[in-house]
C-alpha cells in the first residue's frame, strides 16, 4: 500500500488531477475511496486529510457537487471554519454555487480582516494561492509568475508554489529557471516522479534550444536522462518520463538499448493505457 499512498500524495501535491480526463478523474475517485477506507495501518492522520482534501476536489471536476459539500460540511464540523483549508474549499463552494467574483470577495475579505500582517501563518499562504488561481484566467504569465514568485520569497519551503512557479517559466520559455524550481520540488519531496518528469523536459529543452556546445549540449542532455530514467524508476508506467527517456536517449546516439526499452514501454503504455495517453504515445512513437 505504501507505492500507492506515495502515488496518491504526489498526484495531490503536483495537483496533477486538475490535468486529468474524465475517465482518469473517476479512476482516481475510485482509488481515493478504496484506499481511504482500506484501513491502511501506515496512513497518517495528516496524509488521510491531505488525500480527503484531493477528494474533495476530484468530486467537484466530477461534478459530484452533494459530495463535495459532504466532505466540506465534515472537515468543518470537525475542524471549525477557521481553517485554511477549509477557506479554500469554501471559496470553492462559492465559485460553483455563485461565481469568481463572489469567491474573490470572500478571499479578499478574509484576507483584509484576519490575515494582513500576519503573512507567516499558513492560512495567509493558502488564501493567496486560491486568489491567485482564481485570477489566473484575467492575466497573462508574466504577471502570474510575478504573484507566485513574490509568495516563494515568504514561503521558501513550499513545494506547491515552486512547481507552479516551474510550469510557469516552462510556458515562458525560460527553462533554466523552471528546472531551478524543480530542483527545489525535489529538495522538499525527493520521490516525486512528476517533479523529475518536468525537470528533465526542462532540461532537456534548455539544451536543445539555448546550449551550443556540442560537450555541453551532451552534458545537458545527460542529466535531462537522469531525471526521466529517476522518473519511470519511482512511477514505471509514467508516461512523459519514458518519452524522453526515447527522445533524449535517440538525441545523444549512443544511448541505443535506452532508447529501444523506451520504445517499448511506449508501446505498451500505448496498448493498455486510457485514450489520451494512447494518443500522446502515439504521437511520441510517430515524431521519433
Amino acid at each position: 500500500m505504501g507505492s500507492i499512498r506515495e502515488k496518491l500524495l504526489t498526484i495531490a501535491t503536483t495537483k496533477l488531477y486538475t490535468q486529468l480526463e474524465p475517465a482518469e478523474l473517476q479512476s482516481l475517485y475510485d482509488e481515493l475511496r478504496s484506499y481511504t477506507s482500506s484501513g491502511d495501518p501506515n496512513l497518517s492522520q495528516s496524509t488521510y486529510l491531505n488525500l480527503m482534501e484531493m477528494l474533495f476536489y476530484v468530486n467537484v471536476y466530477l461534478s459530484k457537487d452533494v459530495e463535495a459539500e459532504v466532505i466540506y460540511n465534515s472537515f468543518r464540523d470537525r475542524f471549525g471554519e477557521d481553517s485554511p483549508n477549509l477557506y479554500v474549499m469554501k471559496a470553492t463552494l462559492l465559485q460553483i454555487n455563485e461565481n469568481d467574483q463572489a469567491a474573490v470577495d470572500y478571499i479578499e475579505k478574509l484576507i483584509k480582516d484576519s490575515l494582513e500582517y500576519d503573512t507567516d501563518s499558513l492560512s495567509y499562504l493558502v488564501l493567496q494561492k486560491k486568489l491567485i488561481s482564481v485570477k489566473a484566467r484575467a492575466h497573462d504569465n508574466e504577471w502570474l509568475v510575478s504573484q507566485v514568485c513574490s509568495l516563494i520569497e515568504k514561503f521558501p519551503l513550499d513545494p506547491e508554489l515552486y512547481f507552479y512557479a516551474g510550469k510557469l517559466y516552462d510556458e515562458l520559455g525560460q527553462f533554466s529557471r523552471a528546472a531551478y524550481c524543480y530542483e527545489e520540488v525535489l529538495l522538499i519531496m525527493p520521490f516525486n516522479y512528476v517533479a523529475f518528469g518536468n525537470l528533465a523536459e526542462s532540461i532537456y529543452y534548455k539544451a536543445i534550444k539555448t546550449e551550443r556546445s556540442a560537450k555541453l549540449n551532451y552534458d545537458t542532455l545527460q542529466k535531462s536522462l537522469n531525471n526521466a530514467l529517476r522518473s519511470v524508476e519511482l512511477s514505471e508506467n509514467y508516461l512523459k518520463g519514458w518519452s524522453f527517456v526515447a527522445m533524449v536517449s535517440e538525441k545523444m546516439g549512443d544511448k541505443k538499448e535506452l532508447n529501444t526499452l523506451a520504445r517499448k514501454r511506449i508501446e505498451y503504455i500505448a496498448t493498455t493505457s486510457n485514450s489520451k495517453n494512447r494518443a500522446t504515445a502515439e504521437l511520441v512513437l510517430k515524431n521519433l
